[in-house]
């Protein structure tokens, strides 16, 4: 298994980058100013809610040469993509972001995932939501205390082939890091009833999967409408997974500010939040918010605030740590 598979654009590779229509009229203009992002990035709130005379347009990829680099298109102003993305983007690339009034709200929490990524990228990339993590159960009833505990519930024999898993043994490996068992990257692999992204959500919903680890935001509206679902994250803390916007070097657009103000203020907050999308802002804001999420899914959506501060999130990874980890993923094979 190549060193590829340590990026989290494995994340993207089995299909979550499928091209999406565009849903604002198409022009031939070139002054136009073009945004770009693929299915499953944002929400459509966010989307709808995009500016005029901003127009989208799909991000494709071609991963058939599996591509050291994520390549935007020259007639790009603006991007939005996953956080596992960011380490295939040249610095050269792609331009600061000026946007110091939303920078300055930004949470601990975004500051930190900013500064993995060194001062000279974190200045050119823009966190504009983020999800954890969490485990996603069909009639799970015997696991649900167990997994409140800790990841090691995923270890128990009753699920072994019954665990959809990320696509990203990053992700992967920093779930079983969690485990107190040396063993455990090894074993959480033998349960795995496959590696997949774009459809772990109906892994679940067809029954041929107990459980799935997927980002909230993904499952949260299935969750309200079937009973059969609940969704667990250990008090551990989970991985974190992050939305980002980034300008392409050749734009000279200006970097649409109010449109990301406007969500992040009620009542288009309250609306991102009733569909699982975190924006990084401070906990007041979000909890000022949360009047337009249901009772019963509060504290799925807004845990306590020290929780928080238990989750991590994936920093640029150097050369040296990639080739561990990919020896470390070799090593493990079932």
């Amino acid at each position: 298994m190549g060193v590829q598979m340590i990026s989290r654009r494995e994340l993207i590779q089995l299909g979550l980058f499928i091209s999406i229509p565009a849903i604002a009229s198409c022009s031939n203009d070139s002054t136009v100013p073009i945004f770009r992002t693929s299915e499953g990035i944002l929400l459509k709130e966010l989307i709808r809610s995009l500016p005029k005379p901003w127009v989208l347009r799909p991000l494709k990829i071609n991963s058939e040469f599996e591509p050291d680099q994520l390549v935007i298109p020259q007639n790009t102003d603006l991007v939005a993509i996953g956080d596992g993305w960011v380490s295939q983007l040249s610095k050269e690339s792609i331009r600061p972001i000026e946007a110091k009034n939303l920078s300055s709200r930004l949470n601990r929490q975004a500051q930190m995932f900013l500064k993995g990524f060194g001062s000279e990228l974190a200045s050119k990339i823009f966190p504009i939501g983020v999800s954890p993590w969490v485990m996603l159960f069909r009639n799970g009833d015997p696991w649900l205390s167990r997994a409140r505990k800790g990841w090691n519930v995923l270890l128990d024999s009753e699920l072994t082939g019954k665990v959809v898993f990320p696509a990203s043994p990053r992700v992967v490996i920093s779930i079983a890091n969690q485990i107190d068992d040396s063993y455990a990257l090894k074993k959480l692999r033998i349960q795995a009833l496959t590696f997949d992204d774009r459809d772990s959500l109906n892994w679940v919903l067809s029954g041929k999967a107990r459980v799935a680890i997927l980002p909230l935001y993904r499952c949260f509206l299935s969750l309200i409408k079937d009973p059969r679902l609940t969704v667990v994250f250990p008090v551990d803390g989970v991985p974190l997974n992050w939305t980002v916007l980034v300008r392409p070097h050749q734009t000279k657009q200006l970097f649409p500010a109010q449109w990301i103000e406007d969500a992040w203020q009620v009542p288009q907050l309250g609306r991102l939040l009733s569909q699982g999308w975190i924006p990084p802002i401070s906990y007041l804001e979000l909890t000022n918010a949360m009047h337009f999420v249901p009772d019963t899914y509060k504290s799925i959506i807004l845990p306590a605030e020290a929780f928080w501060e238990r989750c991590w999130s994936f920093p640029l990874i150097s050369d040296q740590e990639k080739t561990r980890l990919e020896r470390l993923w070799i090593q493990s094979s079932p």
